[in-house]
């Protein structure tokens, strides 16, 4: 039920004392600062390891955490260190099915999904859902319950199943009273605009992109959905506007970069000149980069549209082409 925050809060006067360093709590003590460190995103892969390797810890309680942590410790994009992880954390389950500990269990059935989302190997994730919400609900671990959920609905929406996705976040908003966690309540509005945009129901994605915003979101994509919502409503002013105020409220990260280039051209459109082709490329190049902005839905009908409006429809079918190797690779 507690925050990364707040566990590192209580943890960190236990490892500042250097008296329980020095003494029979040592293997312990490292443990503890693995935990801490994870808590922090800091890089614990390797001293989880060793002590994993030094063979102190012998019950299946503490090896389960070590293994959970090591499968957790880092986070990476790396196909062979993501398989190392699994590795650890079905390692983790294993001594957990020999225990009757809810909790634990459903934390690294949690982690575990969480590493095949990350790898985008979605369809075998979804197949953990069921057994790890339901250890979490009998664990009262109604925080990560949620998580959970969030993430199911990702997934879904991921393999481009977004009536799903909506039905689960939907079902998020409707018990928002029982939500307290200030990060949880936009993000549901969040992703059911995008999920409404990517169906073209633009007034929808509006309308949740807005409520979004009041509740403090300040995620760059919302105003993605702004932009492009209301071009599509042929609201041209209010869609130079969004664009005007994203410009305005966030740095030049990489993500925003990706985001402003698609903005461009868009303003373009509205401005009824040609789209410069070095911008398109690039921008179809940069798209692997950024999977989880999941701009393609929305980019190859932009660009298939301003084709066929200027009959070069050599290129209408190459982008056509690609929208539907993207779909294929997204649903396998």
């Amino acid at each position: 039920m507690m925050t990364y925050e707040s566990m590192a809060y209580e943890i960190k006067p236990i490892l500042d004392n250097s008296k329980y360093l020095y003494s029979f709590a040592y293997f312990h003590i490292r443990l503890l600062q693995g935990l801490y460190d994870n808590f922090l995103d800091i890089d614990c892969m390797e001293q989880i390891k060793e002590l994993i390797d030094s063979d102190y810890f012998q019950d299946h309680y503490h090896l389960a955490i070590l293994y959970d942590l090591y499968g957790i410790s880092v986070y990476s994009m790396n196909r062979k260190t993501l398989k190392i992880q699994n590795e650890a954390l079905q390692t983790a389950l294993g001594y957990c099915i020999t225990m009757e500990t809810e909790d634990l269990r459903g934390l690294v059935l949690y982690h575990i999904i969480m590493n095949k989302k990350i790898a985008r190997d979605f369809g075998p994730s979804l197949g953990y859902f069921e057994e790890c919400e339901n250890y979490l609900q009998k664990a009262g671990a109604y925080r990560r319950l949620i998580y959970s959920k969030l993430n199911k609905g990702n997934i879904y929406a991921e393999l481009h199943l977004y009536n799903v996705a909506e039905q689960i976040f939907k079902s998020l908003e409707n018990s928002q009273s029982q939500i307290d966690e200030r990060d949880i309540i936009p993000q549901i509005s969040e992703c059911l605009s995008w999920y409404s945009l990517v169906q073209g129901k633009y007034q929808i994605a509006l309308s949740y992109a807005k409520k979004s915003r009041k509740l403090g979101s300040n995620f760059p994509d919302i105003y993605l959905t702004l932009a492009y919502a209301n071009y599509n409503l042929e609201d041209f002013n209010a869609s130079r506007q969004s664009i005007k105020q994203f410009r305005e409220t966030f740095s030049h990260d990489m993500r925003v970069v990706f985001i402003n280039q698609f903005l461009v051209l868009l303003e373009k459109r509205m401005d009824q000149k040609p789209l410069p082709a070095p911008l398109i490329e690039r921008l179809l190049n940069q798209l692997p980069d950024f999977r989880d902005v999941e701009l393609e839905m929305i980019l190859y009908p932009f660009l298939t549209a301003y084709y066929q409006s200027i009959e070069d429809y050599k290129n209408a079918s190459m982008i056509q082409a690609c929208w539907i190797q993207y779909l294929q690779f997204s649903q396998t």
